[in-house]
């Protein structure tokens, strides 16, 4: 691993750099996807910490600090590590610093690096009587909620770090509660350094049920549109024997001529005026359908969404709809009733 370095001296430190490449134990594998490799990884990371440390002697440590930690995470060189807690601590972020400092030391005995393990101790030893403290109280009554979790600062705190005094950085502190099927639930509070602070965890409400959009051919409107389809037909079927009920009779009147005061009619004639009148009653009884189909189906079409649909699509002759077509010489008659 390569190693950055920073010396500090109070009540300003002065940065310099140096660097060292142990043996690795192995070739590191190749990059995965979008990943950078190893090597382009290292470059990126050298970038970011020389650009971070021009950015701290100007004195801008807020975005320097961005900088060194993402050089971190590329290459966890432990010269950054240092330079990223002294940067944390400049910028107030002592939590952060003394978690790092604490880090770096214990890299730097297993580096056996005893001037970067005393500069780590020295500043851990300046930090820690400033560090706030703050316990997140989990009561029993939302510690049963499946699924809990809980951040602070973004970062998830597992059921071990719940009721424990945990150092933070000062300022307010941000604590987002999610557990599924409930409503997430956001708490701050604001820390002072040298605070020992305590919040209790709040009960989450159970989350509306999201339903899908309700579909709109439901089983009501496929029905409106079949009662509307057999109207129709039923509406041409009566002009068809309508209109042939016309014919007929025109034919029946020219073979039924008046003799003697009489009307005397062919086999032919009589054949006509039967056909006539049957064509008449078949033309009744499909206009009669078509009103009943397409009124029927209109309302259906114009009340059938979801929360009017009823557990069973209506059928011409189920429970509570009844239809009642007559028929006699002169026509036909249909009546449809609904009991409610």
């Amino acid at each position: 691993m390569k190693a950055r370095f920073a010396l500090l001296a109070a009540p300003c430190f002065i940065l310099a750099a140096t660097s060292f490449s142990p043996a690795r134990a192995q070739t590191p594998p190749p990059p995965q996807g979008n990943q950078p490799s190893a090597t382009d990884a290292r470059a990126l990371a050298e970038t970011l910490f020389f650009t971070a440390r021009g950015l701290m002697e100007a004195g801008r440590y807020a975005e320097a600090c961005g900088k060194l930690s993402e050089s971190y995470r590329l290459d966890p060189a432990s010269g950054t590590l240092l330079n990223l807690a002294v940067c944390n601590q400049k910028i107030g972020k002592i939590a952060s610093a003394w978690g790092e400092f604490r880090d770096a030391q214990a890299e730097a005995r297993r580096m056996n690096r005893p001037d970067r393990e005393q500069l780590a101790t020295q500043n851990i030893a300046a930090i820690e009587p400033e560090l706030p403290f703050l316990a997140i109280k989990v009561p029993a009554a939302v510690r049963s909620i499946p699924g809990l979790e809980i951040t602070r600062n973004g970062v998830p705190l597992q059921s071990g770090a719940w009721d424990t005094e945990l150092p933070v950085d000062p300022g307010q502190v941000e604590i987002v509660e999610r557990a599924p099927l409930y409503k997430p639930k956001t708490l701050h509070v604001t820390v002072a350094n040298k605070e020992h602070a305590s919040l209790e965890a709040a009960p989450l409400e159970l989350a509306p049920v999201e339903r899908p959009p309700e579909p709109f051919w439901t089983g009501r409107r496929t029905w409106g549109v079949v009662l509307v389809g057999a109207g129709v037909l039923a509406a041409g079927a009566g002009t068809f024997f309508g209109l042939d009920s016309i014919n007929s009779r025109k034919n029946s009147d020219s073979s039924c001529p008046t003799m003697d005061g009489e009307r005397r009619c062919t086999q032919q004639g009589v054949d006509d005026m039967n056909k006539a009148r049957t064509s008449a009653w078949i033309s009744d009884i499909g206009f009669g359908v078509a009103v009943v189909g397409v009124g029927l189906g209109t309302y259906f079409l114009f009340t059938g969404g979801s929360s009017h649909e009823q557990a069973a699509a209506p059928t011409i002759g189920s429970s509570g709809w009844s239809w009642l077509v007559g028929a006699g010489p002169t026509g036909a008659t249909g009546t449809l009733t609904h009991s409610f």
